[in-house]
């Protein structure tokens, strides 16, 4: 495979390379290092070099891009900066295979049917991103890559001007025009303190990226999304990272076909409810109305691992204006910093009182954005049966079993979802989508539907739901997979 084979958007990139290489920058000699790289045919088993290649490409193209090729500061501010692309990602020390079958979970595209996938990979990712390179490279499916690097990126706002801002912005729509599906190995928080930001270049680049991103909550465009651990997740969640990583693969691994079956019974309770009540002992006691002013019902997803790796989830909407009532969700939560231990109290539907132990001023940030970030967009039940514990990580935590989540914001507005016909758009409008778990596990916590409790504890109370509160314990030896045939008959952990 050759760069120049790889697409209109490459032949792009490598013309900038090319200029750089060929004239006067303070980026000449990386260049012209690079462009015999760009000119090498890579077999699949030379995926990591190629994607080297693409990451160092990426890099200086978006340098003349932004117009900072002859900027000493931006160049001393970058050579001081402790990744310089692919060749410095990481990945956690793991079992190949559960590498293997993550990357096979993410992989979204299907051979022969004009897909097209836009490949993000953050520090993390080292060992699954050759892997999902070679999927598309086995099914002959194009690519484009994003290499997520923040400090090169707030780096490079820092040094560009709003136009320099506004002309990235139009090259990454034109990279990402012709996608149909995206694939996301992200990571958790950064184990750096971030490069601070001088300007408001990024709120430029993202303006000009709104249209392309709402593609993703109406269902458009096709995603899938992971977010490994780092260390500093594990640090803020006081877990030991090597068990931190062993949870997150496990969560990864569960019976998804049972859970399944279980999540669509379950919605099916939902999804005739008229009201929803939700309490814990921390002083949560809040309630939700899932019938719209038309009278017509909001209906639930059944979020597996289509979407977002590890799962699941389901997840709908209340009326707009129906919240009333207190939400204490113990925890940390990260929302441009961190906050912990929030209290929230809503009033036909608005957010009116709130408090936060630390981090108060995120919080308000956060609300901050719009009048629409004080109103919910998303009510989650979180079904993942093997995390039974508060967690920042903001795609784990979503996924707690025996957990619940309010969004502040923005709704989603899809109409269809794994082939179903669904209503989750309130008519909310916000900048703003983050969701705010709070844990019904140990907490006595309870679910009622219509005064019915469904819930208590954090554990469903009827037996066709027990895979969702244990899991593979659940399911007889004989049908669990080797790894979790004797797992449960360990000594628990005190």
């Amino acid at each position: 495979m050759k760069i120049n084979k790889l697409g209109s958007y490459y032949q792009h990139v490598a013309a900038s390379v090319q200029a750089l290489a060929t004239g006067r920058s303070l980026w000449q000699a990386e260049a012209a290092a690079l462009l015999p790289r760009l000119q090498q045919n890579y077999k699949r088993s030379e995926s990591d070099e190629l994607l080297s290649t693409l990451s160092d490409a990426q890099r200086l193209h978006n340098i003349v891009v932004a117009g900072v090729e002859n900027n000493a500061d931006f160049k001393a501010a970058v050579d001081k900066l402790p990744i310089t692309g692919w060749k410095d990602f990481t990945a956690p020390d793991v079992e190949i295979g559960l590498y293997k079958s993550l990357a096979a979970k993410l992989y979204n595209t299907k051979p022969g049917v004009g897909d097209m996938a836009e490949i993000d990979l953050q520090d993390g990712s080292r060992v699954m991103g050759p892997m999902i390179i070679n999927h598309c490279l086995r099914d002959k499916v194009p690519f484009v890559i994003t290499f997520t690097e923040p400090d090169f990126q707030r780096t490079l706002f820092n040094h560009t001007s709003a136009e320099g801002a506004e002309a990235l912005g139009r090259d990454y729509l034109l990279m990402v025009k012709d996608i149909t599906t995206s694939i996301a190995a992200r990571s958790g928080m950064s184990d750096r303190p971030p490069v601070p930001l001088t300007n408001d270049n990024p709120k430029i680049f993202a303006k000009l990226q709104e249209t392309h991103k709402k593609k993703f909550s109406t269902g458009e465009l096709f995603y899938t999304l992971t977010r490994i651990p780092t260390r500093k997740d594990a640090e803020i969640d006081n877990i030991p990272y090597d068990d931190y990583i062993k949870l997150f693969f496990e969560m990864c691994d569960q019976p998804w076909d049972q859970v399944s079956k279980a999540q669509s019974a379950l919605i099916k309770e939902f999804n005739v409810a008229s009201k929803v009540r939700i309490t814990n002992d921390d002083g949560t006691d809040v309630s939700m109305s899932l019938v719209d002013h038309d009278g017509s019902h909001f209906t639930f997803c059944n979020s597996l691992i289509a979407k977002n790796v590890p799962g699941s989830e389901i997840f709908s909407a209340p009326r707009l204006d129906s919240l009333n009532g207190k939400v204490v969700a113990k925890g940390r939560f990260y929302q441009g910093g961190l906050i912990e231990n929030l209290t929230m109290e809503f009033e036909q539907g608005k957010l009116v009182r709130y408090h936060a132990e630390k981090g108060q001023n995120y919080f308000e940030n956060a609300i901050g954005v719009d009048e629409g970030a004080r109103y919910v967009g998303e009510l989650g039940i979180g079904t993942n049966p093997h995390l039974k514990q508060h967690v920042t990580n903001g795609l784990l935590v979503e996924k707690i079993g025996g957990s619940f989540h309010l969004a502040l914001g923005r709704p989603y507005s899809y109409t269809e979802y794994g082939g179903e016909t669904v209503k989750v758009n309130n008519g909310g409008k916000s900048q703003l989508h983050w969701d705010v778990t709070t844990m019904l596990h140990g907490k006595n916590g309870c679910i009622y539907l219509d005064e019915r409790k469904v819930m208590d504890n954090g554990q469903w109370l009827d037996p066709q739901y027990d895979v969702l509160n244990r899991g593979w314990e659940a399911l007889p030896k004989k049908d669990r997979p080797l790894y979790w045939k004797n797992y449960f008959d360990k000594p628990k952990q005190p």
